[in-house]
C-alpha cells in the first residue's frame, strides 16, 4: 500500500505595522478555542488565510487581513514565505504561506469575523516571542534585522 502524497495548500497572509511617536507594533489575531493542546493556552498567529478561486496573492493576503481583524491595510512589499505540514482528519496538508508587509490604511478597525476572539496589537519586534509558530516568529525576527526593517 503507498501512503497519499501530502495535500499542497497556498495561503497569504499580512505582517500589518503601525508607528507611534514612540514604538512599532505588529497585529496578531488569537483564539484560545478549537486548537490544538500543543497550541494552549493561546494560539497567536499573524492574520493568513487559503486563497479563493481567481485571487492573486496579494488580493488574498488583503482580504484576509481585513476578514480576521477589521483593519484595511496596504502592501508595502513581499515579506517571506513559511511553509509547514499539518495532518486534519487523517489527510496530511503541505502549507505554503506568502506573507506581505502592510501598512494601515484605516486607524479605526471595521468588524471582523469570528474566526479569532483577539486583535491585538504587539510590540514589534518582540512580538515575535508571543507568535505561536516558529516559521512565523523566524519571519519577524528576519523582518526585524534586515538593512531598512520597519522602524
Amino acid at each position: 500500500m503507498t501512503a497519499t502524497p501530502p495535500y499542497p495548500v497556498v495561503s497569504a497572509g499580512g505582517v500589518v505595522v503601525r508607528h507611534t511617536a514612540d514604538r512599532t507594533e505588529l497585529l496578531v489575531v488569537e483564539r484560545t478555542k478549537d486548537i490544538e493542546p500543543k497550541w494552549k493556552p493561546v494560539l497567536c498567529q499573524l492574520p493568513k488565510g487559503a486563497i479563493s478561486h481567481g485571487e492573486t496573492l496579494e488580493e488574498t493576503a488583503l482580504r484576509e487581513v481585513l476578514e480576521e481583524t477589521g483593519y484595511t491595510a496596504k502592501i508595502v512589499a513581499k515579506a517571506g514565505t513559511a511553509s509547514w505540514s499539518y495532518v486534519r482528519a487523517g489527510t496530511q496538508y503541505e502549507e505554503t504561506v506568502h506573507y506581505f508587509l502592510m501598512s494601515l490604511q484605516s486607524a479605526i478597525p471595521q468588524e471582523h469575523d469570528q474566526e479569532f476572539e483577539q486583535v491585538c496589537w504587539l510590540e514589534f519586534p518582540a512580538a515575535q516571542n508571543a507568535l505561536s509558530y516558529p516559521e512565523e516568529r523566524r519571519l519577524i525576527h528576519q523582518i526585524a534585522h534586515r538593512a531598512n526593517p520597519p522602524r
